[in-house]
């Protein structure tokens, strides 16, 4: 009667316990990965779990699982006969029930919610009651592909992907019979098991003899032959429990994964459960690069840690930013140099400006006013060299970055329109400082971060195209499918992905030409890349606080900063820093950025700018020729950025300031180098060594020493 009565009890029971409709959330949780643009591991964020379909975990790892667990899975219904007696036997007469659970069994304990860990008989009748119908109603490889993904292992891992990654930092699909039988052991007891330390140790000793039960039972199923099973050797586990390598720098790029991630309406609940797999455009080798190249500048020039230094490289095809300096070390400084740190750019704004004018039908053959000092708009400006005194092209003034003639074209081509170019060129919208009253406006009173100003100098490089910078080349889940945010948008594309035209590839060509100039005979000579083409634009401000060069060939852009700043977090003049007197774009910064685009473009073929186009027209204003002024030198100032009524970010009054050092001698018999120096040099008597800056002044021409000093553009037709 007695068995009688269990039998009609379980049939009652069973036909009233339906298999749960609502899974754990923590089976659900899978981690999101973060990758380099190889693939390799960037960032792994979450539960550590990872889900893989049956068909891609290796039959050597099917079967070391199963040896372990339940060797007649394939063939037995989701509960031992055993398993049935002996828990519905303990639920009559009382008592805890334990052991002796089947995968079925595990799977549903870890699948499902509404069933405990909790060993008691009332559990664990539901249990098994759950597994007969899973037995029954599941397909047993979906029931194995569940439990695999499911199943933890140590190290916080759960699941069989996850648990290769934690110990062997690689894939399941790449684990051998020796490691496969590792991971299915430390099932059993993965919290107390122990892979490191010597064979001796308790914990240690078990974990062999748990690999040493799978193999066997793996020969004895007939799954491992015998002369492979003497051969396996215990593995060797890694010690540290991620595949991402431990690097001080990389929190930075996680940190601009994250927030753009954001941007695009993934929160951070999303990216911890929902297994995204999200693609970045960091080039892992230049990423390592760059962060030692800094750290060798830094140390070549005796610079000390109030220097700080923000270097981004981007492509201009994509906008991807392929490197970013984020600063010396994640763990003590979270700031982000290379996204988050402003500073004003000084002179390297002055393309902006260009771009404009070439954008309205004016030509780079345009003559204007470069006199060293000059009053606009009611406020003096000066320009950095005291020997800049004459009449110069658009092309000239460029290259030699002439203060006051800029001032004028912004004047020229109006500053609102200015703005709008910039804007349309990557500067963000609510920039402080981007203002029309501002007659300083060209000479970069704004402050931008290298990141804003190598995605400017992409427009020149993609000849007239823009597209935003950005981090993420790809994101979807880990199925491969698009990603859905919290805004129920389905992110099918990205919107960095599609290009807006700025302005014409002439204009592009044409301030490039300018720009190249800037690199073969102006003052940014020092970033050379010797036969590959290379332009771009140095940067100085007042009071040297911050130094920039921004630079691109065809193939790459990348921005380099230099700036001082205190503890506390105040700005400070690069005068007299490490092995330097002064500090320009053309030194320090210039320098970085050689060092790190001849290690990105190393083994790349040299890429040609395509030629001048020669756009627009001399403008109605333009001098007539030139007309050089052979003043004395006047006394070197600070260049005064003052509005009449409204003073610009950085200015001095209008009314001059009473000299606090003795005036500087007239002009003698030391000639000046292509920065003015040293005091009291004289502007007229040709430089020792390069003289190309001197000589391509109006003014010097047609000196003796000035003839073939400066091999012609092959670009340009024209030879300007």
């Amino acid at each position: 009667m007695l068995i009688l009565g269990m039998a009609a009890l379980v049939i009652v029971a069973y036909a009233n316990t339906p298999i749960p409709t609502e899974k754990q959330q923590d089976a659900l949780r899978q981690e999101s990965v973060i990758t380099f643009s190889d693939g390799s591991p960037l960032a792994r964020i979450g539960t550590h779990r990872e889900d893989i379909p049956l068909s891609k975990v290796p039959k050597h790892v099917q079967d070391a699982v199963l040896a372990a667990e339940h060797r007649g899975f394939w063939h037995e219904p989701g509960i031992s006969p055993t398993g049935i007696a002996g828990a519905f036997y303990r639920a009559v007469v009382g008592g805890e029930v334990a052991g002796a659970s089947t995968i079925t069994q595990q799977m549903a304990r870890n699948y499902y919610a509404g069933l405990s860990r909790d060993r008691t008989a009332s559990r664990k009748i539901k249990e098994i009651l759950i597994s007969i119908r899973l037995g029954r109603e599941m397909d047993k490889a979906k029931i194995l592909e569940l439990y695999l993904n499911t199943v933890p292992f140590g190290r916080r891992s759960y699941g069989i992907q996850a648990a290769s990654r934690a110990y062997f930092h690689k894939p399941i699909t790449e684990v051998n019979v020796s490691e496969a039988a590792m991971l299915a052991a430390l099932i059993q007891r993965p919290s107390y098991f122990k892979t490191f330390g010597p064979a001796s140790h308790p914990a240690k000793q078990a974990l062999i003899n748990r690999w040493n039960y799978v193999l066997d039972g793996m020969v004895e199923e007939g799954w491992l032959d015998s002369g492979k099973r003497a051969a396996a050797q215990f593995p060797q586990t890694q010690e540290n429990w991620s595949d991402v390598p431990e690097d001080p720098n990389t929190g930075y790029l996680q940190d601009r994964v994250i927030a753009e991630l954001n941007r695009l309406g993934i929160d951070d609940q999303m990216l911890e459960t929902g297994g995204l797999r999200i693609k970045t455009t960091f080039n892992k080798d230049l990423q390592n690069y760059m962060n030692k190249a800094v750290k060798q500048i830094h140390k070549e020039n005796g610079l000390n840690s109030e220097i700080k230094f923000g270097l981004a490289a981007i492509d201009p095809k994509t906008g991807g930013v392929i490197a970013a300096y984020g600063g010396p070390d994640y763990r003590r400084q979270q700031f982000d140099n290379s996204f988050q740190g402003e500073v004003q750019p000084g002179s390297s704004f002055k393309p902006i400006v260009l771009a404009t004018a070439l954008d309205q039908g004016i030509s780079l053959q345009t003559m204007m006013d470069g006199s060293y000092k000059r009053t606009i708009n009611g406020a003096t400006f000066t320009n950095d060299n005291r020997s800049e005194n004459g009449v110069y092209s658009l092309k000239q003034m460029t290259a030699m970055s002439i203060n006051t003639s800029y001032v004028e074209l912004g004047q020229r081509v109006q500053l609102t329109k200015v703005i709008e170019m910039a804007k349309k060129m990557g500067i963000p919208e609510k920039t402080e400082n981007l203002d029309p009253s501002y007659t300083s406006l060209p000479l970069g009173v704004i402050d931008a971060s290298p990141v804003t100003m190598a995605s400017v100098y992409s427009t020149f490089a993609a000849e007239g195209k823009h597209r935003d910078a950005h981090v993420i080349a790809e994101i979807s889940t880990n199925k491969g499918g698009p990603v859905t945010n919290k805004e129920g948008k389905l992110l099918e594309k990205l919107p960095w992905e599609k290009p807006r035209a700025v302005f014409s590839a002439g204009v592009a060509r044409d301030a490039t030409s300018a720009m190249r100039a800037v690199v073969t005979s102006g003052t940014g000579q020092r970033a050379s890349l010797g036969a590959r083409p290379v332009a771009g634009k140095t940067g100085t401000t007042d009071e040297n606080k911050s130094a920039w060069f921004v630079g691109y060939t065809p193939e790459l852009v990348t921005a380099s900063a230099m700036w001082r700043q205190d503890k506390a977090g105040n700005r400070k003049s690069l005068i007299g820093v490490g092995n330097y007197d002064q500090v320009y774009g053309g030194t320090v910064p210039a320098d970085l950025f050689k060092r790190f685009m001849l290690k990105a473009l190393e083994g790349k073929q040299i890429t040609q700018f395509g030629p001048p186009a020669n756009v627009g027209q001399l403008a109605p204003w333009s001098k007539a020729e030139p007309k050089p002024t052979t003043t004395a030198s006047p006394k070197p100032t600070e260049t005064p950025r003052c509005e009449r009524d409204r003073p610009g970010p950085g200015c001095q009054s209008q009314t001059p300031t009473p000299p606090t050092s003795p005036t500087p001698p007239s002009p003698g018999e030391v000639p000046c180098d292509r920065f003015g120096m040293p005091l009291g040099c004289n502007p007229d008597l040709p430089p020792k060594g390069d003289k190309s800056w001197w000589c391509a002044q109006p003014a010097h021409q047609n000196h003796p020493e000035c003839r073939d000093t400066e091999p012609p553009d092959p670009n340009d037709p024209n030879g300007n």
